[in-house]
């Protein structure tokens, strides 16, 4: 935002790339109208109807009839790494996670999805 660079900047744009990747959606895609930022179109939905906006390229099978994306394993790994996502990406650099923070945050939605 034309500020100098920072390690609260660097947090703030994996965050974005987290949710981006996860979502299908980029920052600045049309769908995001109404001044609604990606990290506000995903804490909205976050994590009740999370699998709405997962982008389902993800998976490699999907049971569209059954509305069956995920195992258990797979879900709340998705949780926990969109949950990065959304503190990584607040808009207070103050309110961020720190980059080793976000690194324990993916380990352990590593290890839910290995079960």
């Amino acid at each position: 935002m034309g500020g100098r660079p920072s390690m609260e900047g660097d947090v703030y744009s994996y965050g974005i790339l987290l949710l981006e990747i996860f979502t299908g959606v980029s920052p600045t895609d049309e769908r995001l109208r109404d001044s609604v930022s990606l990290h506000k179109h995903v804490e909205i939905a976050y994590p009740e109807q999370v699998m709405d906006i997962i982008d389902t390229k993800l998976f490699s099978t999907v049971n569209r009839e059954a509305n069956t994306y995920a195992s258990e394993n797979v879900f709340g790994c998705l949780l926990l790494v969109i949950q990065c996502g959304l503190l990584c990406s607040k808009e207070s650099p103050k309110e961020r996670i720190t980059i080793k923070d976000a690194v324990k945050e993916l380990n352990s939605a590593w290890k839910k999805l290995l079960g």
